[in-house]
């Protein structure tokens, strides 16, 4: 109970924070550059424009074409469904959603990860919670040592504490690490992204959960996401979702 009582009196503190620094250097939207006043680093009229990932397929995140039901199974699922049992993509990966998430991987923009992060913490609001309940834990997509000193952080562990602060969810970060270091998956189509990953992450310990929820920036054709899940389920996890900044069509 006392840890409890702790752990919200940290994001009361952290809120309230939070908004001081914002009223003293206010936020600019990155992409049009006008003064917000949230703590979010997208004004109401960007965030509105952007593609949003709706309608989709309710076990991939897969973009369905208009006319589609939000929720449905697309093709690829209906023969052959994913070793992960749901996913939800807050954009489709698209223009400016790529040139955002560019900026906050390569660039290093902390606030860009963490207004992700509150954006997502509402997507698994409105999505994830009503429909399959709290997951046990975050698990953030791991990377391999060698591009994590290249790269100089894990935008996929910046985005997932915010939303572990939010909704008051435990975050795994040493459970599973990469046991190899797999090439770059851009440029690779769906099979070959699939044989990239095969094999790619390790557990070093087996994770008390029954329900696990996946935390990463971008699901491509959903091969790493896939054999991350597959590696749970065969340890003893029951459930895994799969929660992601951005969802990319695949092209085989």
């Amino acid at each position: 109970m006392d840890k409890v009582w702790e752990r919200r009196t940290v994001c009361r503190i952290k809120s309230r924070l939070a908004e001081f620094l914002t009223q003293l250097f206010p936020q600019r939207c990155v992409l049009c550059q006008h003064t917000v006043e949230t703590p979010l680093a997208l004004c109401p009229a960007c965030h509105d424009r952007l593609p949003h990932n709706i309608p989709a397929c309710h076990r991939c995140a897969l973009p369905l074409a208009e006319g589609h039901h939000d929720g449905s199974l697309c093709g690829r699922c209906v023969r052959k469904q994913p070793f992960y049992d749901y996913a939800a993509s807050l954009f489709r990966y698209e223009d400016d959603v790529i040139a955002m998430v560019h900026q906050m991987k390569f660039s290093k923009n902390i606030t860009l990860s963490r207004s992700f992060g509150e954006l997502l913490s509402m997507l698994y609001e409105q999505q994830v919670y009503p429909r399959y309940g709290n997951p046990d834990c975050l698990l953030p997509v791991p990377l391999h040592p060698f591009r994590l000193r290249q790269r100089g952080y894990n935008q996929s562990i910046e985005i997932s504490r915010v939303l572990a602060t939010v909704k008051q969810l435990p975050l795994e970060l040493k459970a599973v690490v990469r046991a190899r270091r797999t090439v770059s998956q851009t440029g690779l189509n769906a099979g070959e992204r699939q044989k990239n990953m095969r094999s790619a992450f390790r557990l070093k310990y087996n994770i008390p959960c029954r329900h696990v929820l996946i935390v990463d920036d971008v699901v491509t054709t959903g091969a790493t996401v896939n054999e991350l899940a597959r590696l749970l389920k065969r340890n003893g996890v029951q459930q895994v979702g799969v929660l992601s900044i951005a969802r990319a069509p695949v092209k085989n």
